[in-house]
Parts: structure tokens; sequence; C-alpha cells
């Protein structure tokens, strides 16, 4: 049976760092004149000393009109029997000048091979080395790890004269990204469809970065390859890989992909058919479903924190919100596969499923009758137990894609529903 190779690498030379320098064999940072050169440093690999690692991507939850991105996570055990990750040890490999390089915020990055591609499934910056001794001949050193949003949300920046009135919040999204040093190989960022008030540019850059993608109801999390992505709303729309299933996984058998477990909900979390959006520095603007308020009594969703110019796009934003969320849904939370049980279909879809991508789900009950298919977007990847020589499951916190089919958005606005909207 072919496994992924598991590649394991910190970057010790460089010491604590967040900076745009150059890593050599890098396939974005390795490139000339896309960062600043430090001497030797280069990527250290510590392959053979894994024991396991863990990967924690995205969103742990996924409901409500609004997804929340949380730091991505990774936890690297590691073999320290000879003490070469043990940071008192100043005879070890990782030494310089007399120093251990075995400090907190070195860069450290997770990738697998698989049939001849390189995938990034975690980059970002070990929180702490903690060494443990387990009997007079064994060590382990655990290493977890955060990613680029633990250096965003770091820090407060000092306010500057207002700035930014009418650009859109891609720009926005650049322009904090600018006056937090971000790297500009590290972001991949959309233009915006909504404009918005402007900013001076105090307090943590993940907190202002956060509350503009909420203001454009798109999406905002570190990849795999440590870039900080900023999707815009249409792109749920727009994107081929969120308006069309990228896969089919079933328990039919057949051309759908097998999974091991699937988590299923209904009920009324993220339920809300009264919202409430007020702008900074603006009206109250409101949408209610009152069908909705008579079968399931009142469900409020209210923001009042918004940063989107006019009220006509708070009033489109509540529009929106209540169309997404005024019913309570039958709904996919959860998928798990195990890649072991068809490795040759199943590895480049643990491997190379990304946060947004869209997929089909279909699972068939005890006792019969037709099964349930739902259409959801991924917003969420964990990756659990993988090891040199064995590979875990992978898990994916869905969200259900199910009304986006039905939606056609006014490009010009935060998204107003076309009352000509029709089926996709």
């Amino acid at each position: 049976m072919s496994l992924p190779t598991l590649v394991v690498e910190a970057a010790f030379t460089a010491g604590a760092v967040s900076s745009p320098y150059l890593h050599l064999d890098d396939s974005a940072r390795g490139k000339l004149d896309t960062g600043t050169l430090a001497a030797d440093e280069t990527w250290a690999d510590i392959t053979d000393y894994v024991h396991a690692v863990t990967v924690d991507r995205g969103s742990t939850r996924a409901d409500g009109p609004n997804v929340t991105y949380e730091a991505g996570t990774a936890t690297v055990t590691l073999n320290n029997s000879d003490r070469r990750f043990d940071p008192t040890n100043l005879d070890g490999p990782y030494v310089a000048a007399g120093a251990t390089q075995l400090v907190p915020m070195v860069a450290l990055r997770v990738r697998a091979i698989w049939d001849g591609t390189t995938y990034d499934l975690f980059r970002g910056y070990i929180d702490a080395w903690q060494v443990s001794y387990e009997g007079p001949n064994y060590s382990r050193v655990s290493l977890p790890a955060t990613d680029g949003f633990k250096v965003l949300g770091n820090g407060d920046r000092v306010a500057v004269a207002a700035v930014g009135a009418g650009e859109d919040s891609g720009a926005r999204i650049s322009r904090i990204l600018d006056s937090a040093d971000w790297p500009v190989a590290d972001r991949l960022i959309a233009t915006g469809d909504t404009t918005v008030q402007a900013t001076t540019l105090d307090g943590p850059a993940l907190t202002e970065l956060q509350l503009t993608a909420d203001t454009e109801l798109g999406e905002l999390y570190v990849d795999g390859a440590g870039r900080l992505v900023f999707r815009n709303r249409l792109a749920q729309l727009e994107d081929t890989r969120s308006n069309t299933p990228q896969a089919v996984f079933g328990d039919g058998g057949g051309a759908e992909l097998p999974y091991a477990d699937v988590e299923i909900a209904y009920d009324d979390t993220g339920f809300a058919n009264r919202v409430l959006i007020t702008r900074v520095g603006g009206a109250a603007q409101t949408a209610e479903d009152t069908d909705s308020q008579a079968a399931y009594l009142v469900r409020t969703f209210e923001r009042s924190d918004l940063i989107m110019e006019t009220d006509d796009a708070a009033g489109d934003y509540a529009d929106l919100a209540l169309y997404q969320a005024s019913t309570p849904e039958l709904r996919f939370t959860a998928l798990t596969v195990n890649p072991l049980t068809d490795t040759t279909t199943l590895f480049p879809q643990v491997l190379g499923r990304e946060i947004g991508d869209r997929i089909t789900v279909l699972c068939r009950p005890p006792g019969g009758g037709d099964p349930i298919e739902r259409d959801c977007f991924i917003r969420g990847i964990s990756h659990d137990d993988l090891r040199p020589g064995s590979w875990g499951e992978t898990t994916w916190t869905l969200q259900s894609a199910e009304k986006w089919a039905f939606l056609l958005l006014d490009n010009a606005a935060l998204g107003r529903l076309d009352e000509n909207a029709i089926a996709a």
C-alpha cells in the first residue's frame, strides 16, 4: 500500500521570525526577489524524528450567516532521546554562537508528497518546546504551533489619520496587512464587493481584518502554505471550486467516494428570522420573515459594528443574512474520511481539498427511503495522527451550500436578493 511521504521542517537558522525572509527550497519564498536574503536560512528536515502530527485549520463550527475562521494549529511530537530537541542542551545540533535555536516562533511547516505532488498542510510558528522524559532512555518533545493569525493578533498598531474611505474590502485587507508588515508573498487577496469606511489602522491587525471580512460576508483564513487568504462573498457563486461540487462522498459505493463517518444536525443553531444590521454611524436596517416567526417564534441576529459605507448596503447585508438563516435546515456538519480505505482516490481528496471547496454528501440512514443528499462547503480541515509510514483520518467541518444554489447577487450591491433569482 502506497502512502504519502510526510515532511516536517523547521527554520532553525532563522530564529524567531515573522518577516519575509528568503527560504531556500520553499516554493513561494524560495524565489529570488520575493523576500529578504538571510544568511544560511534553510529548512531543516526533522521528519525522521517525528512520532505524530495533528493539524487543525479553519472553523470548528460553521453555523449562521458569518463564518469566523480560527487560528490554524498543529502539534508535532518528536523523539528526543538524544536531546537534540532539548533547548537546554547546548551540545546539540541546533546551537549557534553558544545559544540554542530551539526558541518559540521558529517557523514550522508540514507537507505531504503524494504521486509526485507536494501538498502544504500547515505553516506557522512554534509556540513552545515541551520536553517530557519517559523512563531512563526515552524523551519526547511536543511542539504546539499556530499559524499567522497569531502574528496578526499580537501587537497593537499606532493610529494614523483616517485613510481608505470608499475603498473595496479587498483593498482594505491589503492596507491592513501592509500596516502589520505582513509579507506580500503570503497573501491571496480578492477584490472586494463592498466599499468600506475610513480606518485609522489602530489596534490588533487581526481584529480589523476579521471585521472587514464580516462586513463583506467573505472568508478570511490562513491556508496550508501559510498565506493569508481573503475571498469576497461572490466567490461562493463565481469560483468553480465553490459553485460546482468537486467530489461526491457517499455510503452507496460505485462512483461515490467512501467516508468513515458523517455528522448531521437539525436544530436552531445559527437560525435567525429577524436580522438587525447597523453600520457604524448609520441607521438600523431590519429584515424579517414573519412566516418563520409565526412558525418558530422570533430569533434575532444582530450586528452594529460593521463598516460598509451606506445604509443601503447594510440593508442588503440584512436581506442576505435573513435569506441564509430564516428557516432551520437539516445539514451535515462534519465528514470524516479514512484515506487508507481507498488510497488511490482518497489521498488526493484529503490532501488537496481546501477551505471553501464544495462537495456533495449522501447518507442512506437505516430504515430505507430516499438518501439524504446535500451540497456542502468545507469550512475546517483536521488531519489526525499523521506519521511517517502510517496515516490517520481527515475530518472536514461543513456548512450547507444549498441556499447558495438558488441565489443571484447584484454585483454592485452587498447582496440583495434578485427578484428573478433562479436555481443555479
